[in-house]
């Protein structure tokens, strides 16, 4: 008899862990695979479209199909503008996947992924798994996207039909570890139009520092700051405008690596001469913090007629990056409303020369235009212009390739001094 008893309780156990993973399943959503990209190690980086897979996603995850494979980067473009970078090392073996990338609980849309692998030799075949729920399967693009699904019109209908079954579904594989799932847990997904325009590297003794804005390059509605390479408390922030008045915003927070302070309402009818930061170090900091001020350009500041057109020739400032040294950034500066569109682009490189590689102008409709160098571009010595061979087209977005030189010409110390360059993009109509 209680053998018996032993058995029913065993046997209930299961049954209940089974319902436990079926449910943490339903919950986590499917593997799909939503793009195939086979990557040349010797190349500078690899983009997988995935715009054509079907409904939207909660994150992705990468697999290696064929080979080994050492990834350094990975960047997810969302059909929203907004960018997630990933840049914690990834190593596979053959068949492995990586943690979930950038795992959310809402779907979103996503237009492609762009790998940068480790540089070696011969070519990796690797899948774009799409973490997919029942929900985001169903969701169509153009079509508004909730995190709860409505009852009323819960299944497959004629605007939404279920998707197809000839997707090709993938099981989890267990994590590597637990610092894979942590990884980059505070990286924000860059919004649509946000413009760095101002940076500064802030020291370990120093508790007040300037960033010089130049001059007319734009007027902005809000702001927010962005900090690299060591976590930052700031105090306080001023915004000191070229007519001499001022806003002051106490902020009073830490501030993590590769993460964002929430935004800033300015006002946006006037040109910012400064921004005066006060902060602390936490103790123990022995990394250099870089700030980065972002923005949003005030409304009517692009487009055809928009004011940015009477300032520098009509050049207007589109995006701005700060690229690294080892192998090539590929960055997507996503444009903001731009009707009447840019006829041609030009490239600066501000505090250090970088090489330049290729440019991809993804317009709001019709084929990518590409353009491949490999350039050095110096510190007030500008690339282009860049002809559109199509002509004045408004732009979705643009894929930069680069990286920051060395100078060894002017000392070891000089080459190996750790300040990058700051690559801007600018468009003329």
């Amino acid at each position: 008899m209680l053998r018996r008893f032993g058995l029913a309780g065993v046997a209930l156990m299961v049954a209940s862990l089974m319902v436990g993973a079926i449910s943490v399943a339903s919950a986590e959503g499917k593997l799909v695979v939503i793009g195939k990209g086979d990557i040349d190690l010797a190349g500078s980086g690899h983009s997988i479209d995935v715009s054509q897979a079907k409904g939207a996603f909660r994150g992705i995850r990468l697999r290696a199909r064929s080979g080994p494979i050492a990834i350094e980067r990975v960047q997810v473009v969302y059909a929203s503008g907004a960018i997630h970078k990933e840049r914690t090392p990834i190593t596979l073996k053959t068949g492995e996947q990586t943690a979930p990338v950038n795992e959310t609980p809402a779907d979103s849309f996503i237009d492609s992924i762009a790998i940068i692998a480790k540089p070696g030799r011969g070519r990796v075949a690797v899948d774009v798994l799409g973490i997919q729920t029942e929900d985001g399967a169903q969701r169509k693009r153009g079509a508004p996207i909730s995190t709860a699904r409505d009852e009323s019109t819960a299944g497959p209908s004629a605007a939404e039909p279920a998707p197809s079954p000839a997707v090709e579904t993938v099981s989890p594989q267990p994590q590597k570890s637990d610092d894979a799932k942590s990884a980059d847990v505070n990286t924000r997904a860059r919004d649509p139009n946000d413009i760095m325009f101002g940076y500064q590297s802030v020291g370990f003794g120093i508790d007040r520092d300037v960033i010089k804005i130049g001059r007319d390059v734009g007027k902005f509605n809000r702001i927010r700051l962005r900090v690299l390479g060591s976590e930052v408390h700031i105090n306080d922030l001023k915004v000191s405008f070229e007519d001499g008045s001022e806003q002051h915003f106490t902020i009073d927070t830490d501030i993590k690596e590769n993460t964002h302070s929430h935004w800033l309402p300015i006002d946006g009818s006037r040109f910012i001469r400064e921004i005066e930061l006060t902060y602390r170090a936490h103790p123990g900091m022995h990394t250099k913090a870089r700030v980065e001020v972002t923005g949003e350009y005030a409304k009517d500041w692009l487009g055809l007629h928009g004011e940015g057109r009477t300032y520098h020739q009509g050049w207007v400032l589109l995006g701005a990056q700060t690229a690294g040294f080892t192998g090539f950034d590929r960055d997507v500066i996503t444009v903001g409303e731009n009707e009447g569109g840019f006829a041609r682009l030009r490239i600066e490189a501000l505090d250090r020369a970088i090489t330049l590689k290729e440019i991809r102008v993804k317009y709001a409709s019709g084929p990518d235009e590409v353009f491949t160098m490999r350039e050095r571009v110096d510190p007030g010595k500008a690339y282009g212009p860049i002809e559109f061979k199509a002509g004045s087209l408004p732009i979705k977005s643009i894929e930069a390739l680069y990286r920051s030189r060395f100078d060894l010409g002017k000392g070891l110390k000089n080459a190996l001094d750790g300040r990058p360059a700051v690559v801007q993009i600018w468009g003329q109509h």
